[in-house]
């Protein structure tokens, strides 16, 4: 017995007792009980402190409006309702959003907003009124903070509520619902009215000139039908296997006489490869483009065909008809909340009857291997033949 083991042990007891049931769980209370309140206490501690020097009292209405949402594409995605609300509620607001670096191409594109951020790179100003935090965490949290705005509204759900004048509960794992829903919630909380929970993506004259040669070089004519098919994801257990999709696209390119694009991000460069090896017929990589050069690409497709992902939901953006293919039933991943959103869509998921869903104790993605090739296949004929039934 290692000097380490009668610790282990201990800390093993102690998260049984507080009823940790798995590896998850366990880190999940580890932030719960130490993390997230010693972060809180800082937060308020910071918060009395700058009390002591002349605060601004709110702009009614806010003159200058910083948004927050440093995370996936997809979320990105996902948000523009809730800018767009922010847009029509303040029409006359400075409206900023503050983003990861892969993101802001595409937030810079978004007509509701002044000015594009990114979070490490950009210096953020301390004269907002007001600050939004479109998801949960605590650097959102904090960034609304580090804006100076009397107003700052957020989620209390992975800590930093602290920062916040607002903060919202974060129920997400208990009352699902789609990640649209939610970051409306958060400008509804700051006084915002959604006019339309529609999503947008700017099309771009350079996006429109790559694509059009991108297509000319490959001989594939307008009106043909282009299938991309996306086999990665961000995570390994959201991800059907290539075999899969190697199988549906042969037969749509044979059978429909598709052109296949095999859509691959940063890192993906590999798994396209391997679907592409696997093919019997001509498939088209589709590799190392920006996101406004892929934005063109996808408004070109009949139909994409991919896991949940960030491309998925920018097809569906683009009113691109999607059949998704999702896995895990997890709050964190489940198509209740990630789910295509109001385009023509078909979503195949199956429960493998898991009594306590979490990847991270998951060995054999049982859900995504009962996805199969046959109701791939069938889902992509409905949507490219355009029937509603």
């Amino acid at each position: 017995m290692d000097k380490l083991s009668p610790a282990r042990n201990a800390l093993k007891n102690l998260l049984k007792f507080l009823g940790a049931r798995n590896i998850h769980e366990s880190a999940e209370t580890v932030r719960r009980i130490f993390l997230y309140p010693s972060v809180n206490a800082l937060a308020y501690a910071m918060r009395l402190l700058n009390r002591k020097t002349p605060g601004r009292a709110p702009a009614a209405p806010p003159r200058k409006i910083l948004l927050i949402r440093i995370d996936r594409l997809g979320d990105m995605v996902l948000s523009a309702p809730a800018i767009r609300a922010v847009r029509t509620s303040f029409p006359a607001g400075e409206i900023h959003i503050i983003t990861a670096a892969y993101t802001s191409e595409l937030a810079a594109l978004n007509p509701d907003v002044n000015r594009c951020l990114v979070d490490g790179r950009d210096i953020i100003e301390q004269d907002y009124d007001m600050a939004i935090a479109l998801h949960p965490g605590i650097r959102p949290n904090y960034l609304t903070f580090k804006s100076g705005a009397p107003v700052r509204v957020g989620f209390s759900g992975l800590g930093g509520e602290g920062f916040l004048t607002r903060a919202l509960s974060d129920d997400r794992l208990i009352m699902m619902r789609h990640e649209v829903e939610s970051t409306l919630e958060a400008v509804t909380a700051a006084g915002c009215t959604a006019a339309s929970k529609e999503l947008e993506i700017r099309v771009t004259k350079e996006g429109e000139q790559f694509a059009e040669e991108f297509f000319k070089q490959r001989t594939i004519t307008p009106g043909a039908t282009i299938v991309m098919i996306h086999p990665g994801s961000r995570q390994s257990y959201i991800r059907w296997k290539k075999e899969h999709f190697a199988e549906v696209a042969d037969r749509l390119a044979r059978e429909r006489g598709a052109d296949i694009l095999i859509l691959g991000g940063k890192g993906e460069e590999e798994l396209v490869t391997g679907v592409s090896s696997l093919m019997k017929t001509k498939a088209y990589p589709v590799t190392g483009l920006s996101l406004t050069q892929l934005v063109s690409v996808i408004k070109r497709c009949r139909i994409f065909i991919g896991n949940s992902t960030g491309p998925m939901h920018m097809a569906s953006a683009l009113k691109v008809p999607v059949v998704a293919l999702f896995g895990s039933r997890h709050p964190r991943d489940s198509a209740s909340r990630w789910a295509p959103w109001q385009t023509r869509s078909i979503v195949l998921q199956h429960d493998p009857g898991c009594p306590a869903c979490h990847p991270t104790n998951c060995r054999d993605y049982r859900c995504m291997d009962m996805i199969t090739t046959g109701e791939v296949l069938k889902a992509a004929e409905k949507l490219i033949s355009g029937d509603r039934n």
